[in-house]
């Protein structure tokens, strides 16, 4: 019998944490009712156990011991009838969110983003999906967002404006239509066994495995990418589900669903009063359902686009949100969606031989030295990186990426330095984040094979201590990373160009963007590492966001100094 790991035991301590704390403030649903049981010998009786309706505390309920592990989920959920007869789900829910990998230290378990209400349409038949959100987000400051999700069979648009930089929304890029219909599909089961129920070659027995020391029988599902569902031979219900998915940043990562306080709704099925996601051992979503109903009538146009929609399908970007939906989901929680492909550079010459390479969200440095290139910053993931590598051989031919200066550690600014470890860059990084791009660069990648899993390459550190700095001399253009002390992330590097006095920074300062508190504190802290700590003649500053480069005044000036 396979034991669950320790993670699996981590994770199911929050979850149960995390419901607490939930619950405390979200409006509780009606008393529980025991789970499902059964006696069946087919799983398409959800009401047969002698108990399976009217258990008092959960624990009561005759689970059949005879059924497949596939027709003891289908008593979990009410029944195989009832799930075939599934054509649409209307819920009201209150939630709460978290972020990973966006903390001051590599190892925060995860960063508060806020709390959401979420009105949830679903005609399943018809393929249309409305998702009606409001945000209070304190992840950047505080702000609260109002927008709507709209999906047409496999079109999407974003009604309002869900950005907190106040960017308007519009198109639904197809790894985001992707990413959401994914979400509903781990955070209701109900989905996958319909489609189990119509094709059962779908779902395999998995055997058992302990969870909190209670024996699960395990059902494998073949979706796109496969899930397998827990449930409790004890009580009946489904009480995990597992998937494993592509992180930009860490690749191959576990993706948890959690669910407790299972409830009859209508039409004989039962759904959980609240689920969490937990995705690498931490939990990201919280959420607890205040109304669920079944097959209720929905009127067909509140899924219609706005006039001027001209939303387009990209099967490969579709392909990429079915495989990682959790990073558009956590990215859009977050009030900072980073939905689409960011493969268009934008190159500004600074000055000769400098480039500044925009056309995003997240921008790059690229210094030419005499016998090779240095690079600032790898955001995003690897089309990124692969992106700015073709630039970089199309316009400086012959010339190899020699360096490549990591900033800090956060998902969005360190997710492309695996493709330049396997072009055989050197990484240089500040001395938290080098020990976690060890693990980073040894990680598994088998759910979305990149250039380093599929050419194993050693990676080489270097490492910049607290307080120092480290040359890439070059007769002409050297470049020095130094590490600024900050609230933003340990280990902070800047980017410093003593010929051309230019500093290159990501998130301490963004041209362009207000700085007001909370942004205030990071930009005063590279303020003083530039007049202070290392006495740094300055002209200009370019960013790792915002508009591009500006002179060293405008900077001062908005910084108040």
């Amino acid at each position: 019998m396979n034991k669950m790991t320790s993670t699996n035991r981590r994770v199911s301590t929050l979850a149960r944490l995390a419901f607490v704390a939930l619950s405390a403030a979200a409006p509780a649903c009606t008393g529980d009712a025991g789970p499902v049981g059964d006696k069946g010998t087919d799983g398409t009786n959800g009401q047969a156990g002698k108990d399976g309706m009217t258990g008092k505390d959960g624990t009561a309920a005759i689970v059949d011991q005879r059924l497949s592990a596939t027709d003891k989920a289908f008593v979990a959920i009410g029944g195989k009838d009832a799930v075939m007869k599934l054509d649409s789900l209307t819920m009201s829910i209150a939630g709460h969110s978290w972020i990973k990998d966006e903390g001051y230290t590599p190892d925060a378990v995860a960063t508060d983003v806020g709390t959401f209400t979420l009105s949830m349409t679903y005609d399943i038949k018809a393929k249309n999906l409305r998702n009606d959100y409001e945000r209070n987000i304190t992840f950047i400051g505080v702000a609260k967002t109002t927008f709507s999700e709209y999906i047409r069979d496999n079109l999407g648009y974003i009604g309002g404006t869900e950005s907190i930089l106040g960017q308007p929304s519009g198109n639904m890029t197809s790894d985001r239509w992707a990413s959401t219909l994914k979400h509903q599909r781990l955070l209701n089961p109900h989905l996958l066994l319909r489609d189990v129920a119509a094709d059962p070659s779908l779902a395999t027995d998995a055997g058992v495995a302990l969870l909190d020391g209670s024996v699960h029988h395990l059902v494998k599902i073949n979706d796109k990418h496969p899930v397998t569902l827990w449930v409790s031979s004890q009580t009946g219900t489904i009480d995990k589900l597992a998937t494993l998915e592509n992180d930009w940043l860490h690749r191959d990562i576990e993706v948890d669903v959690f669910f407790t306080g299972w409830k009859p709704a209508d039409n004989g099925l039962n759904f959980p009063s609240d689920a969490y996601i937990a995705k690498g051992g931490v939990i990201v979503h919280a959420e607890h359902r205040n109304s669920v109903k079944v097959n209720a009538a929905i009127d067909p146009t509140i899924f219609n686009f706005p006039a001027g929609a001209t939303p387009k399908f990209d099967q490969a970007l579709a392909d990429l949100g079915d495989t990682g939906h959790e990073y558009a989901q956590d990215y859009a929680s977050a009030g900072v969606p980073l939905d689409g492909q960011q493969v268009f550079v934008k190159s500004t010459m600074l000055s000769p031989n400098v480039y500044h390479l925009t056309g995003g969200s997240h921008h790059t440095m690229v210094v030419e030295q005499t016998n090779g290139v240095v690079v600032i910053e790898a955001p995003l993931y690897e089309a990124r990186s692969q992106a700015v590598i073709d630039w970089i051989k199309a316009n400086l031919p012959g010339k190899p990426i020699t360096h490549v200066v990591s900033t800090h550690f956060h998902s969005d600014h360190a997710s492309g330095l695996r493709t330049f470890v396997a072009a055989g860059a050197t990484i240089v990084a500040g001395k938290a984040a080098a020990p976690f791009y060890k693990k980073i660069f040894k990680a598994s990648s088998a759910v979305l094979p990149d250039p380093l899993a599929v050419t194993p390459k050693a990676a080489k550190i270097i490492v910049v201590p607290d307080g120092g700095s480290y040359s890439m001399d070059d007769p002409a253009n050297p470049v020095v990373a130094y590490q600024v002390d900050n609230p933003h992330a340990d280990g902070m590097l800047i980017g410093y160009l003593p010929v051309q006095k230019i500093v290159f920074t990501s998130d301490l300062y963004s041209p362009g963007f207000p700085v007001a508190p909370p942004a205030l504190p990071g930009a005063v802290a590279l303020f003083d590492a530039i007049e202070s700590t290392y006495k740094l003649p300055v002209v200009s500053i370019a960013g790792g966001h915002g508009v591009g480069a500006v002179p060293y005044e405008v900077y001062k000036t908005a910084i108040g100094k």
